[in-house]
C-alpha cells in the first residue's frame, strides 16, 4: 500500500515558490507504483488523484481512512510518502521514519528506503528516526514514512518540483522495496498485532500538523 500524503483540501507543506506537498508526493508515488507493478507486486494507493482519502472528513479522519485501507486489505507493506517543512529555510535533507515500537521488519524497511534515496538522489542524509505518526503506528504490517526533502528550503523545493527528480525518487523507493523483499526472510518476524490505542504518541517531524499523530474518535 502506497500512501501519498495529504491531498484535496489538505495540501501539506507549501514551498516559498508555491510547490505543494500533495502534488510532489503523488507524482513520486505514481512512479513507485508503476515500478512495483512492473516487478510483479500487487499495488494499491490510498489515493491516486488530488483528493482526500475520506472526502469531507477531518484530517484525523483522513488519516484513519488510510490506515483502514491498509489493514483491511491487508497489505504486506505500507509506505507513506511526504515532503518536509521547517521554519528555518536552511533545514534540508531526506529522512525516513518507523514507529517508536516498530518491529524489526519496519526498521529494516525504513533503513533500506533511506539508503536507496540517499544513494540515488544524494540529498543530506538525516537518517532513520522513530516517531508515532498515526499511519505508521496503527498499520498492522511493516510500515515506513519517508520525508523526501524540505519544501521550505528553496533549493530543495526546486529539486522536489522537478519531474526528472521525482522520477529518481520514485525509482529509489522501488529499489528500497526490492532490497527489503530480498532480505525479508532473514529478518525476525513481526510480533502478534496489538489493537491500536488512543495514545497520541511521540513527536512530529518539523512542519507536520499535530493531527498526523492521531485520528481521535471519528
Amino acid at each position: 500500500m502506497i500512501d501519498p500524503g495529504h491531498g484535496g483540501r489538505f495540501p501539506g507543506a507549501i514551498g516559498p515558490a508555491g510547490t505543494k506537498e500533495k502534488d510532489v508526493v503523488l507524482a513520486v508515488s505514481k512512479i513507485l507504483e508503476a515500478d512495483l507493478i512492473e516487478m510483479g507486486a500487487e499495488v494499491r494507493m490510498t489515493r491516486s488523484t488530488d483528493v482526500e482519502v475520506a472526502p469531507g472528513a477531518s484530517l484525523s479522519g483522513d488519516l484513519k481512512a488510510r490506515v483502514d485501507l491498509a489493514n483491511q486489505w491487508p497489505a504486506d507493506l505500507f509506505i507513506s510518502v511526504h515532503a518536509n517543512s521547517a521554519e528555518n529555510a536552511a533545514a534540508k535533507g531526506t529522512e525516513t521514519y518507523h514507529a517508536v515500537q516498530a518491529s524489526d521488519r519496519s526498521k529494516t524497511l525504513a533503513k533500506l528506503l533511506q539508503k536507496s534515496m540517499i544513494d540515488d538522489v544524494g540529498l543530506t542524509d538525516r537518517g532513520v528516526k522513530a516517531s508515532n505518526f498515526y499511519v505508521i503506528k496503527n498499520t498492522r504490517m511493516p510500515a515506513s514514512l519517508v520525508e523526501l526533502g524540505f519544501l521550505s528550503n528553496p533549493g530543495e523545493e526546486q529539486v522536489l518540483a522537478n519531474p526528472a527528480m521525482q522520477l529518481v525518487f520514485g525509482h529509489a523507493l522501488s529499489k528500497g522495496v526490492a532490497d527489503y523483499f530480498a532480505v525479508e526472510a532473514h529478518v525476525k518476524p513481526d510480533a502478534p498485532v496489538q489493537v491500536p490505542g488512543d495514545d497520541p504518541g511521540d513527536l512530529l517531524a518539523p512542519g507536520d500538523p499535530a493531527e498526523m499523530l492521531f485520528a481521535g474518535r471519528v
